[in-house]
């Protein structure tokens, strides 16, 4: 998965990353100079489509802040305002993690304790010394190996190596390490595996100039027992493995295919613009090496054709030029490839409709729907599953309920289908309550959420009052 991976790195870099990655994403035409490739690929223009459809995707289950439902141990409430040491609070992290997933297909979730932490240590030691598990994200391309086994009837991470440059302070300079982490469980000889370690190496070199992975710490154990590894999944799983089919796969490469043609319409721009010269019937001036000596060309440029002195014709000058229908073909081209990008990327109301019904389109927002949907129930049962680890580091049962929306329909707003609910809550028979309708009206975004429907009631009968 890592050539996708660089690839969706690299379209979310936007234009510079993908000039600087051209050789990969724009290849040089058959027999074009290297001059002339460097300046078509630093001129490269791009439309960065696919962020714009990710972005878009991934703020969809977040309108309402991810929280956790009622009943949950003080500690664990506690910890939902920093769930990472940063004092990001879940509903942030939980959005890094929910975009990073649409993009990488799974991403990784760490959930690791302080450190250096006394031996026997009580939770009023650990209070004091301010030690507290915290959330890691773990980008897919970051964890290096991940293996699993059936391990007491149900399946658990024996293995992981996850890398982690570190970036340190050098004088009034800055030095990066390479290190990985290696979380293991060993297996035992009579089946089963034993309780996890971790261990993190770092790459340095020998007394040969030789790098060589040393180890800086560890072995050392997980108290838990347990590798704290949670994954986030929105791609469909490839057997037993950790490797995955990335759901917005042929979106990125149908971006790489629309930065491909709006690099080719740029360039036939500037060759219309400053078109070829040709002589015919013209004998060039040679230049002192042997070859025709460069000819200047413009407004304050004279071109001469001397008449054949054997007879004949003069010489002519003309000027050679792509033609304005291919531009047009360009040009069309990419505004198809743009719009079959949105749709392929579940984002029918965003794009031109074009001759689409309005059957096809509500179809395909249904469709957008039920994957985001999807993703946003797997994103819940991650930090879930998360917060019964981090219950085992705070040794409280932490079974909590993730609060997260699922309720964002692509038709909201629409008010050709507000007006049948309109039509059951009013009327001399209505089916539905007045609180029912504007609840419904809430969830549609037609009115604000902080719509209160007790004080309008009171001001429209203090209204009516008045007018009477």
């Amino acid at each position: 998965m890592a050539p996708y991976w660089r690839m969706v790195s690299t379209i979310l870099g936007g234009a510079k990353a993908m000039r600087d990655a051209a050789q990969t994403y724009l290849p040089k035409f058959p027999q074009e100079r290297d001059k002339d490739y460097q300046y078509r690929r630093s001129n490269a223009k791009f439309t960065n489509i696919y962020r714009d459809i990710v972005e878009n995707l991934a703020q969809r289950p977040f309108s309402k802040e991810v929280s956790i439902a009622d009943g949950a141990p003080k500690p664990i409430k506690d910890f939902v305002e920093d769930v990472d040491g940063q004092g990001n609070h879940l509903h942030v992290f939980a959005g890094e993690l929910f975009f990073g997933g649409i993009n990488n297909a799974v991403e990784w979730l760490l959930i690791d304790y302080s450190k250096d932490v006394p031996a026997n240590a009580t939770r009023a030691d650990e209070a004091r010394i301010g030690a507290r598990p915290y959330w890691v994200h773990i980008p897919a391309p970051a964890m290096l190996a991940v293996y699993s086994d059936m391990v007491d009837g149900k399946e658990q991470f024996v293995h992981a190596r996850i890398h982690e440059p570190a970036l340190e302070r050098d004088g009034f300079g800055e030095k990066t390490y390479n290190r990985v982490r290696v979380l293991n469980r060993d297996p035992l000889d009579g089946g089963g595996y034993a309780p996890a370690t971790y261990q993190v190496f770092e790459e340095q070199k020998g007394k040969d100039g030789a790098l060589q992975w040393v180890s800086i710490d560890g072995p050392k154990p997980i108290s838990i027992g347990i590798i704290p590894l949670v994954p986030f999944i929105t791609g469909r799983r490839i057997g037993r493995s950790w490797r995955f089919h990335p759901p917005m796969q042929d979106a990125a490469f149908l971006q790489v295919e629309h930065f491909q043609q709006e690099s080719a319409l740029k360039h036939a721009k500037a060759l219309t613009a400053f078109p070829m010269l040709a002589g015919n019937g013209v004998t060039p001036p040679m230049g002192d090496n042997g070859k025709p000596a460069p000819v200047a060309v413009g407004p304050a440029s004279v071109l001469w054709a001397p008449a054949n002195p054997n007879g004949g014709s003069a010489g002519s000058w003309a000027f050679v030029e792509p033609s304005a229908t291919s531009l047009r073909f360009l040009a069309d081209d990419i505004k198809e490839t743009g719009q079959a990008l949105r749709e392929l990327g579940r984002q029918p109301l965003t794009a031109q409709s074009g001759n689409l019904t309005v059957v096809t389109t509500a179809f395909a927002a249904q469709k957008g729907n039920a994957a985001i949907q999807a993703w946003a129930l797997n994103l819940k049962d991650a930090l879930e599953q998360a917060f019964v680890i981090t219950g085992r580091w705070l040794k409280i049962d932490a079974d909590v309920e993730v609060m997260i929306s699922t309720d964002f329909d692509l038709g909201m707003g629409d008010d050709e289908t507000f007006v049948h609910v309109l039509a059951m809550g009013t009327g001399e028979a209505p089916i539905i309550s007045r609180e029912a309708t504007i609840s419904e009206a809430k969830r549609r975004n037609i009115l604000s959420p902080e719509y209160d429907g007790d004080k309008d009631l009171a001001v429209i009968i203090r209204e009516g009052g008045e007018d009477e």
